[in-house]
């Protein structure tokens, strides 16, 4: 969704000048890492507004991209892959329903991993979700992104 669409599910909370404010000042904290839309979703989802599929763990399946609320249970270390191409992380993490594996690769690593703890409360948003030999894990792909809570 663009920027615009995304401001209109939550016009009645906030003017765009502010939105457009808002996108600004999460550019700078986050150091240009996210794209202006990609800020824009976040805020509408912190606003409860988030178009997303939000769904709970125990209703999650394979090849769909949700939303999902969850706390970090464990954060294995980092595994090398194909000969030290791929760098992997699994992080066990559950909500009240069910709990499953959050997987982050290469930069995701260096970029949330190394800020999660156990405990935390985070929000997966549109992460996409697979079923493979680990069980269901959900990772971030092209659009997916991490909220601390």
């Amino acid at each position: 969704m663009d920027i615009e669409s995304l401001y209109s599910l939550i016009s009645d909370l906030m003017s765009f000048e502010r939105f457009k404010y808002e996108i600004e000042k999460r550019r700078e904290k986050y150091g240009g890492l996210l794209e202006d839309d990609a800020i824009a979703y976040m805020i509408v989802d912190e606003l409860g507004r988030n178009p997303g599929n939000r769904m709970k763990i125990r209703d999650l399946y394979d090849g769909i991209n949700a939303t999902v609320e969850a706390i970090v249970d464990r954060i294995n270390e980092p595994e090398l892959r194909k000969e030290g191409k791929l760098k992997i992380m699994r992080i066990d993490i559950h909500d009240d329903t069910g709990s499953c594996q959050l997987v982050l690769w290469n930069e995701e690593i260096d970029e949330i991993g190394m800020n999660l703890r156990e405990g935390m409360k985070i929000k997966i948003i549109n992460g996409y979700v697979r079923e493979n030999l680990y069980g269901l894990q959900i990772s971030l792909g092209k659009w997916g992104m991490i909220v601390f809570q």
